[in-house]
């Protein structure tokens, strides 16, 4: 078997570690139990059905070959969405189960949205959210800094969820 030499691969890690990165990183966790079976939930994890059911959702789709969540869906949402602007990317959609997508916020921070749903057989289920954010800049490090261990706005949407599974109908929110 050949030896394989690393050294240049070492040598960048060791770099990166002796720096100490200056950039930040943020995990939040939410969890929110709704009154519907995962197959109800899930599909609304969707740039386009969140039209439904979030108050203030607004998005462009870039890629998608059906026009709803999948599998490298790429979409862009406009500073005026609730949720903020940023370039969205679903790189993982395991049906009824696990959600994942990445969205790169004005080139200063990477969130990464990881959604997990447990069905507890009695038509209801809990879904899971972790978010982590990275900063990319000194910038970055700010928005970073700012993000609070539980917002307000994110609840409400969670809430706007369960509204819409149970009632079928948007939950307006005045702003």
């Amino acid at each position: 078997m050949t030896t394989m030499n690393t050294s240049r691969s070492q040598q960048m890690a060791d770099v990166f570690l002796a720096r100490n990165t200056p950039f930040k990183r943020k995990q939040v966790l939410a969890a929110r139990t709704f009154s519907a079976p995962p197959d109800v939930v899930f599909k609304q994890f969707c740039p386009t059905r969140e039209m439904d059911w979030i108050d203030g959702w607004t998005a462009d789709l870039i890629w998608t070959e059906t026009g709803y969540a999948e599998t490298g869906c790429i979409f862009t949402t406009p500073e005026s969405n609730v949720l903020g602007s940023g370039l969205w990317i679903i790189t993982r959609f395991d049906m009824n189960e696990h959600f994942e997508l990445f969205r790169i916020i004005d080139n200063h921070v990477v969130q990464q949205f990881q959604i997990d749903l447990a069905d507890h057989g009695n038509g209801t289920c809990t879904g899971t959210w972790t978010l982590t954010f990275t900063a990319l800049s000194q910038a970055g490090n700010a928005i970073v800094e700012s993000i609070p261990d539980a917002d307000p706005v994110f609840r409400r949407v969670l809430d706007g969820l369960e509204h819409f599974v149970t009632t079928g109908a948007l939950m307006t929110v005045d702003r």
